[in-house]
């Protein structure tokens, strides 16, 4: 048994996260015409889930239906099209290579769901290209299960697994794909988005959007060029820090993301001093020594890393910018994400710019006239 296989037994009552065999996550859906689909690939995820250390026995694993319809992104399934989900992972075949060799095999070899009256159970057997991997694999990916089933693209979803498993690996925050290699890896129907310009719209761009916006991983992707044409495409990618970090996970070196040359930010600095916004007075309530504490911390601070606010997604994930929005957000605290896209409209009409040392005193007054919710 390989070390994988190990790590999903000893860490099975953490039910916040999957470890999946890296094997199989670097498999490909190479010329496939009906890839499995998003709601497919979050079954997917659920029976992996069930299986846990016995995903790579040559048996029978079962699932109540009634789990799986609870589950969000998949809710109100009827059995017929949860017989197609299945339909879709069944047709699945994969590329993946084990050594110096290349695998082909089925996700599934067979799926049944009982179609009489009451409660209903589905029952599969994974492939045997599968369960070879599975049982021989020493490297996992840490999949966060709660954003991989909001995700709500195959692409921000294959995407996601590709970089847990990646973010796994010391001195290494980027790779290069060759175009055909990424299309078979984030799932692109065959004879769909053949040109570099369409597969960046439809595919890479909406997922690259996705994993930033709602994962923990920040993600960016530049097109490498031989003369004019685009031949592949570099991924990069960071661990976003924030209050708990996830098990296991190595924290590498991670550079900051397109930030402000050192000689710019000094001088910004200079023509525009500072002034901090101090938040309001906490009010005479139980709560107020929670709330100044947390006010202190955020004096802490010094600068946004680059002088710079997101200039799209969510900042749940964003250590400075989600510590900066609780500290001066009323509480019950709003949804950090929705505050995010709020302060954007917001600075449009001051004419406030999202780079430069006022936008952090801009952030802080635009949190502290927040109103509380009734």
């Amino acid at each position: 048994m390989g070390k994988t296989l190990q790590v999903i037994a000893d860490r099975a009552h953490d039910k916040d996260r999957s470890y999946r065999p890296g094997e199989l996550v670097e498999g490909r859906f190479d010329d496939l015409t009906n890839p499995p689909g998003i709601v497919a690939l979050k079954l997917y995820e659920l029976m992996l889930r069930e299986a846990g250390a016995a995903l790579a026995e040559d048996r029978w694993h079962t699932l109540d239906v009634a789990a799986i319809k609870a589950e969000a992104g998949i809710k109100n399934l009827t059995r017929r099209e949860l017989v197609d989900l299945f339909k879709e992972l069944a047709g699945a075949v994969m590329e993946y290579r084990s050594g110096s060799k290349i695998m082909v095999g089925s996700l599934l070899e067979t799926a049944e769901i009982e179609t009489e009256d009451g409660p209903a159970v589905a029952r599969w057997r994974f492939g045997t290209a599968f369960r070879y991997l599975a049982e021989r694999s020493d490297i996992w990916a840490v999949i966060d299960r709660s954003t991989a089933l909001s995700m709500t693209s195959r692409y921000g979803l294959r995407l996601h697994e590709m970089i847990a498993l990646r973010a796994n690996l010391d001195h290494k925050t980027s790779e290069t794909f060759t175009l055909p290699d990424l299309r078979g890896r984030l799932g692109v129907p065959k004879g769909k988005l053949t040109t570099w310009n369409n597969l960046n719209q439809f595919a890479l761009k909406p997922a690259v959007d996705e994993v930033n916006r709602v994962s923990r991983f920040a993600v960016s992707a530049v097109p490498k060029k031989r003369g004019r044409a685009v031949v592949g495409v570099e991924i990069s990618w960071s661990v976003r820090t924030h209050g708990a970090e996830i098990e296991a996970d190595p924290a590498p070196s991670r550079p900051q993301l397109a930030p402000t040359p050192l000689e710019e930010a000094i001088s910004e600095a200079k023509k525009a001093p500072q002034k901090r916004v101090e938040p309001k007075p906490a009010p005479d309530t139980g709560k107020a020594p929670k709330t100044r504490q947390r006010a202190s911390k955020a004096e802490k601070r010094d600068h946004p890393p680059g002088w710079e606010f997101p200039a799209s997604g969510g900042i749940r994930y964003n250590e400075f910018w989600s510590g900066v929005a609780r500290a001066y957000l009323p509480t019950p605290t709003p949804d950090l994400d929705m505050m995010a896209d709020k302060f954007r409209a917001w600075v449009i009409g001051p004419s406030i710019p999202l780079k430069g040392p006022h936008v952090l005193s801009a952030f802080q007054r635009f949190c502290s006239s927040e109103k509380p919710p009734k």
